[in-house]
């Protein structure tokens, strides 16, 4: 082995793996309560299918370490069976609280978390527009969803990138896209009825966004057969029509930028965190896994608080936290905790300035990391 790598194994060893047995910080009276990772994020992901966001509570570390509840505006929305008093207890704390921050509620240290599915953009329209936006739509995170009625405008050899192509009567295809709250719908069809007949269907669906092109004019008349339809005003003025924001587009991409642009500032104008689908399958289907969480970082650790990534027999299934020599440990570690029985656990990795540097790494860093083990 190269001098590198007997460093790199070396410091894996001495400065970051931690030993079994060993809990960071204080030691722990854990109550012996059997709280389900596996149900808790079945239901987060549940819950994502109705609603625009939804918060989580989860004890890193204190008497409580693994409870974990679900909760929104209106209050709790899910706990482990004879926990709902303590949950309540808890939300008064965290209620007001940002996203991917902490709090000592007792003895118990709580990282909060506001969770939103992650967004799914919906192209009913397959003309020169769709092209630019399915690829800005992958750009910045979107499954992407294009819609058409003829077969020359909807397919994947025209929009490789899509995710999903759907080609029929506009009067129908919409049986075949999930009725999802965090849907953006850009109605771009090649005419004035079919986009009417698309944004009719929209507002009687769950949706994050619902954008049409059209000149002024068109946007009047069509806006004026929705209110004589029955819908509220509340309703149609929704929709963002001219769609875009006003940038001076004139070309198909330059209409594209403006459309994607505007979906990023109302995507951002509500601060929740997406939790990748991989991840989520893989914590609410596959057993004998263990989770590795970042609660806490300080210094030049490349992941935020939040970050996660689901581990089995040395081996990452889903996600990150940041990868390189930290998340090398902490997927060993977490490996390995079903063997010594361990299902919670709290550690912290710590690369030191110095270690860094035999690394390529500018500066150090650490990161507080909850595990637990299905």
């Amino acid at each position: 082995m190269s001098s590198a790598g007997t460093e790199q194994r070396e410091l894996l060893r001495i400065s970051l793996c931690p030993v079994f047995g060993e809990a960071y910080g204080r030691n722990n009276t854990i109550e012996k309560r059997e709280i389900p990772m596996r149900e808790a994020y079945k239901q987060l992901r549940h819950y994502l299918q109705e609603l625009d966001w939804v918060g989580s509570g989860l004890v890193y570390e204190g008497p409580l370490q693994g409870f974990q509840f679900l909760w929104q505006e209106q209050g709790v929305l899910w706990v482990p069976e004879g926990e709902l008093e303590t949950a309540k207890k808890m939300l008064l704390t965290i209620g007001e609280m940002k996203s991917r921050t902490t709090c000592e509620i007792g003895e118990n240290h709580v990282f909060v978390e506001h969770f939103g599915m992650s967004p799914r953009l919906v192209i009913l329209g397959g003309g020169h527009i769709s092209l630019s936006l399915v690829k800005l739509g992958k750009l910045l995170g979107f499954h992407v969803t294009v819609v058409d009625d003829r077969g020359e405008f909807a397919n994947l050899q025209r929009f490789p990138e899509a995710d999903c192509v759907l080609c029929g009567d506009f009067g129908q295809v919409f049986e075949e896209i999930p009725d999802l709250p965090a849907n953006y719908y850009v109605v771009v069809t090649r005419g004035h009825q079919a986009d009417e007949q698309c944004v009719r269907q929209i507002l009687r669906r769950k949706y994050a966004y619902v954008g049409m092109i059209g000149s002024k004019n068109k946007v009047a008349k069509t806006k004026e057969a929705l209110y004589k339809s029955g819908f509220r005003p509340a309703e149609v003025e929704a929709i963002h029509a001219p769609i875009g924001l006003k940038i001076g587009a004139v070309t198909p991409e330059e209409i594209a930028v403006c459309i994607a642009a505007e979906i990023i500032q109302e995507k951002n104008k509500v601060p929740v965190e997406t939790i990748e689908d991989a991840v989520l399958d893989a914590l609410c289907e596959k057993a004998g896994t263990t989770m590795a969480l970042i609660v806490a970082k300080s210094g030049s650790a490349p992941r935020e608080a939040g970050a996660r990534m689901v581990v089995k027999d040395n081996e990452i299934l889903a996600g990150t936290i940041g990868g390189g020599a930290v998340e090398h440990a902490a997927m060993i570690y977490g490996s390995q905790m079903p063997k010594h029985h361990i299902q919670k656990d709290v550690q912290e990795f710590v690369l030191r300035k110095e270690e860094g540097a035999k690394l390529g790494m500018v500066c150090g860093g650490s990161n507080l990391v909850y595990f637990e083990s299905d």
